[in-house]
């Protein structure tokens, strides 16, 4: 069933399979010149599933990095973690293992998780810290492993963790993230884990952008598991995948009259690839388009139209669409008047302070201080109606006060990757408390410190 609000057109849900489609504004009206952008959300939602529903079969390569730095704990605790990952997948998921330093070795060939659960336990035991990090040699043969699986009906997909940089092989993040977007468009996903303070952010969030996955990170040895538990509690309740979004509109000829603010990427087809669904959540697009062109366009009824494409649970192709109606054209008082959309605003705000923690972000590599001041005081301006974003906020400051730069550069790419892209409830709403955040999946909870796990999300305040 579709809904529709502030009287925008809404006309479809995927062939029948629970996929909700919803078109947002922020006002339902426009006005010439008015200075502003018309700005809208793509909200793609997947109910809760009831009863007993078989899940997605799960096809799992995790890579792990074993170069010097990954010794004592932060080993220990990965092996923890694969374990904990195996006990989670049924018998008849497919998972593989592949360690890397500037040796790239395949533990466990793709397997049966029955066949696995003896073979992994000991084959980990072997592992030790050493060496450097060929980390795109030791994602690549993860992939290869499951070349096999894409397109079979199941969710293929990588989990590559490292603690450091690139320092091995191909390390260029372009040259890198190139074949990682052409596997997932070919059925292979990535997300990635990092851990501690001195792995590549900008890779580790790159890749995972490409690979149309998750970014995670823990900022200590105790943090690393609610990442995996995040990454395994999304896969688990999977309901849509290879979500893929075509904008048609003429606007699209005219440079610089329509933005996507999301950070999502574009295949070769022009289409924009969105997160894959879980159920009980939504993924969204925020678009932006010149009020003047709208107004220009939409008698002729050809502004805007969204066509979804996306693979169900079955691996199923289905496809839906959504346009964007004619809206009243009014004066400049009455535009100003009207009744803003609480949950456009809202989100829109998020993707412009995600926009001001990436310069920040810049400026705290460069030490250039007081550049970071006055933008973090951009963001404090910000958070007035939005305690997720006031909490965050106030985290920052902390980093700032204490000139936190390894810290701080880790939580600001984390945060605004969350701000852009969130996976959000069904129940989003502008009102955060820890103690609510806490007992929803892992993969949905707002986090003032991403890089730490919702136990000690009230101390990063203290």
């Amino acid at each position: 069933m579709s809904n529709a609000n502030n009287n925008a057109q809404n006309n479809t849900n995927a062939a029948g399979q629970g996929l909700e489609v919803i078109l947002d504004l922020r006002k339902d009206v426009i006005a010439s010149n008015a200075g502003h952008s018309l700005d809208l959300l793509v909200r793609l939602r997947a109910p809760l599933l009831t009863g007993e529903v078989k899940r997605t079969p799960l096809a799992i390569s995790l890579v792990i990095d074993r170069s010097g730095s990954m010794g004592g704990r932060k080993i220990e605790e990965a092996k923890r973690c694969a374990l904990d990952l195996l006990g989670r997948l049924d018998d008849e998921d497919k998972v593989s293992l592949v360690v890397y330093d500037t040796a790239i070795d395949v533990l466990v060939e793709t397997m049966p998780v029955r066949l696995a659960r003896t073979l992994m336990p000991m084959r980990l035991l072997e592992v030790e810290a050493r060496g450097g990090t060929a980390l795109h040699a030791g994602w690549l043969k993860g992939a290869e492993t499951l070349a096999p699986t894409a397109g079979s009906g199941m969710m293929s997909r990588v989990i590559l963790l490292s603690d450091g940089e690139a320092n091995h092989g191909i390390v260029d993040t372009q040259q890198i993230c190139d074949q990682v977007r052409e596997l997932a468009s070919a059925g292979v996903t990535t997300s990635t884990v990092g851990i501690g303070v001195d792995f590549n952010e900008e890779l580790m969030t790159a890749i995972a952008n490409a690979g149309q996955g998750n970014s995670w990170y823990g900022e200590r040895v105790e943090d690393l598991a609610e990442s995996f538990d995040a990454e395994m509690g999304f896969l688990a309740n999977l309901a849509f995948q290879d979500v893929r979004v075509k904008l048609d509109t003429p606007l699209l000829a005219r440079m610089g009259q329509i933005q996507v603010r999301n950070d999502y990427i574009q295949n070769g087809k022009g289409q924009y690839c969105l997160p894959s669904i879980a159920a009980g959540s939504e993924v969204w697009m925020a678009i932006s388009l010149s009020m003047n062109e709208v107004i220009h366009l939409q008698d002729a009824n050809s502004v805007l139209t969204c066509t979804i494409n996306l693979k169900d649970k079955q691996g199923k192709e289905q496809q839906c669409q959504v346009k964007l109606p004619a809206m009243p054209v009014v004066g400049l008082p009455e535009y100003r008047m009207a009744t803003e959309n609480e949950l456009v605003a809202r989100r829109f705000n998020e993707v412009e302070s995600a926009e001001i923690q990436r310069e920040a972000r810049r400026h705290v590599q460069n030490r250039n201080w007081d550049a970071v001041e006055g933008l973090v005081r951009q963001l404090e301006d910000r958070a007035h109606n939005n305690p997720w974003l006031q909490e965050t906020v106030k985290y920052l400051r902390k980093l700032l006060d204490r000139r936190d730069s390894g810290l701080m550069e880790k939580e600001l790419m984390y945060s605004s990757s969350k701000m852009m892209n969130r996976v959000a409830d069904l129940n989003d709403s502008m009102m955060f408390c820890m103690d609510e955040e806490s007992v929803k999946p892992a993969y949905m909870r707002k986090k003032v410190s991403q890089g730490r796990n919702t136990d000690s999300q009230g101390d990063v305040q203290k």
